[in-house]
């Protein structure tokens, strides 16, 4: 995971949360990495060493066995409404809000 990219979301996370954003980064570093993140953090990071979550957001680098950096909002009908590569995505939470905004417009 990129830590310059992932220590920039902490200060903004009760704006993604007051849109009702639940965040957390799925990592596929090994688990005792993922928790220390958590600590220093003080976000979720959950340890996915498989890949098995990251592949199934179509979240896999290309060429790479590991996640690419970016953000997948899924709706309350567990519904994917944006996927984005995004390797800038600490400093481009605006754009994130957006999206999430879009998400919960009606269809």
């Amino acid at each position: 995971m990129c830590r310059e990219q992932l220590v920039k979301l902490p200060p903004k996370i009760g704006e993604l949360t007051a849109q009702g954003a639940a965040v957390l980064a799925i990592s596929r570093d090994h688990p005792e990495v993922a928790a220390k993140l958590t600590r220093d953090l003080a976000l979720p990071f959950p340890s996915d060493v498989s890949m098995e979550v990251i592949r199934a957001f179509r979240m896999a680098g290309e060429g790479m066995q590991m996640a690419d950096l970016g953000y997948v909002i899924i709706d309350k009908h567990g519904r994917i409404r944006t996927r984005q590569i995004d390797r800038r995505f600490g400093e481009n939470v605006g754009m994130v809000l957006r999206a999430l905004r879009q998400a919960k417009a009606p269809a």
